[in-house]
């Protein structure tokens, strides 16, 4: 791999936030750069102008970028990763639905959901505070870019880092060993979820999902460049219901960004609901 000018880099960087979304300025940069030199060195290519080339104009340019989307995406995450976000929506917005009498399915977005923790996580929560018992239907739609993590997401099965934040009541309530030194998800807790593959900074990508009253996008903004950061939140606002809430991390903000949300503050956390459209 030759040495890259800073114009190469730019040309290959601007490329990646167009297409992903995501920025790779100072430190990122040399993450980048350790995680591109297995796939130059595959694809016989000397440098990284070569590379910019080779995404923007050969015939298995497609297929390279859904190898480089398995390896420049974080995949950070576990079991019940900030939950003071699943106490709000279990404690204070799920029964202001159910008080509501709400007759269609609460439908919550677990966007960039990885290898599924965080919408199993939530699963578990609302499944045991028994709404359904009440009449009050939910779902849990997830999705990712990378296609690896979706296919652990459906099957289910974790190790390790995943349980960090779990006791051992909870792996005996929400988990079935398997034999292998791994555990399942328990079949009540995944039968309401669903994954797909998505890219959220691709223009058109969220067209035809629906309608949402939940999103979570958490921990992945703080990745992307000023201007997919705001069309990520622009489509959204489009995506959520009139009074819906989206989730962001806890190093995530909206406030001076958009007029399309108002914070809302809960016990030891906040989310933004989706203004109403102006006439």
């Amino acid at each position: 791999m030759t040495l890259a000018s800073e114009a190469d880099w730019k040309l290959l960087t601007d490329l990646l936030e167009d297409r992903f979304g995501l920025s790779f300025t100072g430190a990122r940069q040399e993450i980048l750069e350790g995680r591109l030199r297995p796939r130059l060195d595959a694809l016989h290519l000397d440098g990284i102008r070569d590379y910019y080339h080779f995404l923007s104009a050969h015939p298995s340019r497609e297929e390279e970028f859904g190898e480089l989307s398995r390896r420049i995406t974080n995949n950070e995450t576990y079991f019940f990763r900030e939950t003071a976000h699943f106490d709000a929506i279990v404690d204070r917005i799920m029964p202001a639905a159910r008080a509501a009498e709400r007759t269609q399915p609460v439908r919550i977005l677990s966007a960039a959901c990885s290898s599924g923790e965080e919408p199993y996580s939530l699963a578990v929560r609302l499944t045991d505070a028994g709404f359904e018992l009440t009449g009050l239907k939910w779902c849990i739609e997830a999705c990712d870019l990378n296609p690896l993590r979706l296919d652990q997401a459906r099957k289910a099965v974790y190790e390790g880092q995943s349980f960090r934040a779990c006791d051992e009541e909870t792996m005996r309530r929400c988990f079935d060993p398997d034999g292998t030194g791994k555990f399942r998800v328990k079949e009540r807790y995944r039968k309401k979820v669903r994954f797909f593959q998505a890219n959220l900074a691709a223009p058109f990508s969220c067209a035809g999902w629906g309608s949402y009253d939940i999103i979570l996008c958490r921990n992945m903004l703080i990745y992307f460049g000023p201007e997919a950061f705001d069309r990520l939140i622009a489509r959204f606002a489009q995506l959520l219901a009139c009074g819906g809430y989206l989730f962001l991390g806890h190093s995530e903000s909206l406030f001076d960004r958009t007029a399309e949300f108002e914070p809302v503050h809960f016990t030891g956390t906040m989310a933004y609901r989706r203004l109403p459209v102006a006439a």
